[in-house]
């Protein structure tokens, strides 16, 4: 198992280094709504990730059903953010930069 695997802290800790001014701009609600987007993208991108060749079907049926929940939730999340004042209110860079960094999701083999 390999133990150098972020943790949430360095998730969220990451993500308030990476997108201060949204953080030092946002209402609770805001700021729980990009944490969670955080959280949600980092399960994403491990559950896109995941190789499926080597798994037993009845497992590889439940880590789709997970994984299509994760991308739901990710979405909303994703909408949420977009739509919330915060997000409205930061500056074009901020604002790009937490489209580049949180809104988007690498595919395998996208580069």
């Amino acid at each position: 198992m390999d133990m150098d695997f972020p943790t949430a802290r360095d998730f969220l800790g990451d993500a308030r280094r990476d997108f201060r001014e949204f953080y030092l701009l946002a209402t609770p609600e805001d700021e729980g709504l990009l944490d969670g987007l955080v959280m949600a993208h980092a399960a994403l991108v491990v559950g896109i990730n995941t190789p499926r060749e080597n798994v037993a079907p009845v497992i590889r049926h439940e880590l789709e059903k997970t994984a299509d929940s994760v991308e739901r939730l990710f979405t909303d999340l994703r909408e949420a953010v977009r739509d919330c004042p915060t997000f409205q209110r930061v500056s074009g860079g901020e604002r790009f930069a937490i489209e580049k960094m949180a809104l988007q999701v690498r595919m395998p083999g996208s580069g």
